[in-house]
């Protein structure tokens, strides 16, 4: 993953390395909300610039790769990112040129995905493009010459992907960034054998929605119980809906694919007037399900109950294997009140778990500064299958930075070194 936000680290700081061309570097302008970017420059008469992910941070031959860049074409230079083989020729990539993002197996064969004057809409920053990729062997018994395919997500994942067939992606080496002319900027690259982008009518998941699966680096050992606890000392928010925080466990399925069908949540919305609505996602949808009448719904419509601050509460996702269910589960201790809905299940036990503050900026009629939260999650454990229950140590998530108001306060773990840096955006 690299957002290149340490402006005087070395490109090598980053797991990048510079095949040909001047060195790139690092620059606050243009930024993708803040975050700096990688400045490439392709000299006129000479051959493109190439710089790839370090190949030793790189797992080879898996079926399945995703992978997400965001790309500046305001400058109207021409560059692309994606899959390269060990000779660094490109065998599955995306990028921009001649004012639309281009998607192919190589460099002349690529295939216009979306011209970027549509992208006048977008929910990103003038002149950026967001990219998220994912490239697959979609062989199987009954189809066995499908091949590698590539789908394409630019800005939205509520309508089908382009697809393109990439023969030789099988072959990768590592990833890289190709500028073939001018001036590209690029951040927000991540590369990973886990599914980022999903397809969901009606719903879009990117940039946040639906990829924590995505930075998931290791598969923890089987295990049927997750739990945590969250003191919640003190929240005010001027709208439903909007903030919450959950836990999450994902089966087999949604821990290496995909971040919606095998995914299970349990969470709490910080709703106004001190109030908190329960909810739970069952696993076949990203879908939040309210305790108040355990139906699909807005929670705009509901009032949530009332807790005192300080409230103490823990979560936990259980896999009853004897009676094939799984049990969604919050007990407030302030109040004394449980909440507990329990779903049929067959499916294979947990492999992975990630945490989640979220807010809904999409759906607020409020700046993020008008919601303060003041809490902690701790305890974080899971039991595995020998029976045998552990707390998760503070390595088993990649630390990142929260952009939050300096009044929130979150700290996972009790681990100061791998909790969120704090600042306003």
């Amino acid at each position: 993953m690299s957002n290149f936000e340490y402006v005087s680290e070395p490109l090598s700081y980053y797991g990048w390395i510079n095949i040909s061309g001047q060195t790139p570097v690092i620059v606050t302008q243009p930024n993708y909300w803040g975050e700096p970017a990688l400045e490439s420059t392709a000299m006129s008469g000479e051959p493109p610039q190439v710089d790839i992910v370090n190949p030793s941070l790189i797992v080879r031959g898996d079926q399945f790769l995703s992978f997400q860049v965001a790309i500046y074409y305001g400058d109207g230079g021409s560059g692309f990112f994606g899959l390269v083989n060990s000779k660094y020729e490109p065998v599955a990539v995306v990028g921009v040129a001649n004012g639309y993002v281009w998607a192919g197996p190589n460099l002349t064969d690529l295939k216009p995905v979306v011209s970027l004057s549509s992208l006048s809409n977008a929910l990103y920053p003038p002149g950026w493009v967001f990219i998220m990729v994912n490239v697959f062997n979609a062989s199987t018994p009954y189809n066995k010459t499908a091949g590698w395919v590539m789908q394409v997500f630019v800005d939205q994942t509520d309508e089908p992907p382009f697809e393109v067939s990439v023969p030789d992606a099988g072959n990768y080496y590592t990833a890289a960034i190709i500028t073939t002319s001018g001036t590209v900027y690029y951040t927000d690259i991540i590369v990973t054998s886990l599914e980022i982008p999903i397809y969901l009518q009606k719903y879009n998941n990117m940039e946040g929605y639906g990829q924590g699966s995505g930075l998931l680096v290791t598969l923890l050992p089987p295990f049927y119980n997750l739990t945590a606890l969250v003191l919640l000392r003190y929240w005010n928010t001027p709208q439903v809906g909007i903030l919450s925080f959950q836990i999450n466990a994902m089966n087999y399925y949604g821990a290496t694919r995909s971040s919606c069908v095998g995914f299970f949540q349990i969470g709490v919305d910080l709703d106004p007037n001190g109030t908190i609505a329960p909810w739970y996602v069952p696993g076949k949808n990203c879908i939040a399900h309210y305790y108040f009448n355990e139906t699909t719904m807005n929670p705009a419509v509901l009032s949530g109950v009332p807790t005192p601050n300080n409230t103490l509460l823990k979560l936990m996702i259980y896999y009853n294997m004897t009676a094939k269910e799984i049990v969604f589960e919050i007990y407030d201790y302030n109040t004394s009140t449980l909440w507990i809905h329990a779903i049929p299940y067959s499916g294979t036990p947990f492999f992975a778990t990630y945490t989640q503050l979220e807010f809904q900026y999409a759906y607020t009629k409020y700046p993020i500064y008008d919601y303060v939260f003041n809490g902690t999650m701790f305890d974080i454990e899971v039991t595995f299958l020998n029976g045998t229950t552990a707390t998760l140590p503070a390595s088993y998530m990649i630390p990142f930075e929260l952009s939050a108001p300096p009044t929130w306060d979150l700290t996972y773990y009790n681990v100061n070194a791998s909790g969120y840096n704090q600042f306003a955006k």
